[in-house]
């Protein structure tokens, strides 16, 4: 079942709204987002201004989680939205914007200015089949981002369970 085209399947409490809102700020026109989301399950939206991202690749995550729920160890250890990917097999957490650090290794890349993220709408926080993105860890507040110092504890984490696995 596609979900191409449909509305969310309730209306957005204020709360929802306000992080709608929030993020379509990201464009200069923060109505092509808010006409995106309408339209389809995700919209493009601009990185660098009021937020970035560092993607993620599956593997990591689910080396890192060793086992344990990707999303319950994401949630514990980043306390910041995450948005997967399925079909492109990448997690993406949302951070503050910054400049580029110098490489998060071969498994993380951080996208800042000049990048685009297609963010789910608010609500869709469950895969639906059709492999589009969804939020992984919903966000909880307009401006509530990922700790950078925590995202690159995650990112060591497993691509020390990852280089382990491959001298194996």
């Amino acid at each position: 079942m596609s979900t191409l085209g449909t509305p969310l399947a309730h209306p957005l409490t204020e709360a929802e709204r306000a992080i709608s809102g929030w993020l379509a700020g990201s464009l200069n026109r923060p109505q092509e987002a808010w006409n995106q989301w309408k339209g389809g399950p995700i919209a493009l939206l601009a990185l660098g201004r009021q937020f970035s991202a560092v993607r993620l690749a599956e593997e990591l995550v689910y080396a890192m989680a060793v086992g344990q729920g990707a999303t319950a160890v994401l949630r514990a250890c980043l306390r910041g939205p995450v948005i997967h990917d399925p079909r492109g097999r990448r997690f993406y957490a949302l951070v503050p914007p910054s400049p580029s650090p110098p490489s998060l290794g071969p498994y993380a890349r951080h996208l800042g200015l000049g990048h685009y993220l297609g963010v789910p709408r608010i609500g869709d926080n469950e895969p639906d089949g059709t492999h589009a993105s969804y939020w992984a860890i919903p966000m909880s507040s307009p401006g509530a981002l990922c700790d950078a110092i925590r995202l690159d504890e995650v990112i060591e984490a497993g691509t020390t369970a990852l280089d382990s696995q491959a001298e194996s």
